[in-house]
């Protein structure tokens, strides 16, 4: 089974670091064990488990990991590096998680939506417009590249 630090529990709950010392020290962190580094907490699933208490209001700790969207953008940088080129390389990037594509149609079945956010910076690249589709949108992409390639 894997287990985590305090920091990634903390990430993954979405809540503090103190506040997951905390709940280890009232042993409500399922299997939760210390060792010479520092305290391990074991992932069930994707996610710490948290026991609940007897009093008080519920705990507001996320119970599932969350679903990132599929990121879809244009690499402007791509674009101006085809224009000398005679075989052009594909500009639409596609990141779905950690895993990036390069493509140069994509065809959507469900939800997405266009995102303008021209003060955006944690986007590699650093796009400001970009298309986000639900995680249960089917996408179909034509002329990809290897995965996590970049065409330069």
């Amino acid at each position: 089974m894997k287990s985590i630090g305090i920091l990634e529990a903390s990430r993954l709950l979405e809540i503090s670091r103190q506040r997951i010392q905390q709940l280890i020290y009232a042993n409500r962190v399922k299997g939760a064990y210390k060792t010479k580094k520092g305290w391990q907490i074991p992932l069930y699933g994707d996610m710490p488990r948290i026991i609940r208490g007897k009093r008080g209001a519920k705990g507001t700790w996320r119970v599932k990991s969350r679903v990132k969207p599929t990121i879809i953008h244009v690499n402007k940088h791509i674009i101006g590096a085809n224009h000398h080129k005679e075989v052009k390389d594909p500009v639409i990037v596609v990141r779905k998680g950690s895993k990036v594509t390069y493509c140069s149609q994509v065809y959507f079945e469900g939800r997405c939506q266009i995102v303008y956010r021209p003060e955006n910076k944690n986007l590699n690249g650093g796009a400001k417009v970009w298309i986000e589709v639900d995680a249960t949108t089917k996408i179909f992409m034509e002329s990809p590249l290897p995965q996590n390639s970049c065409p330069r």
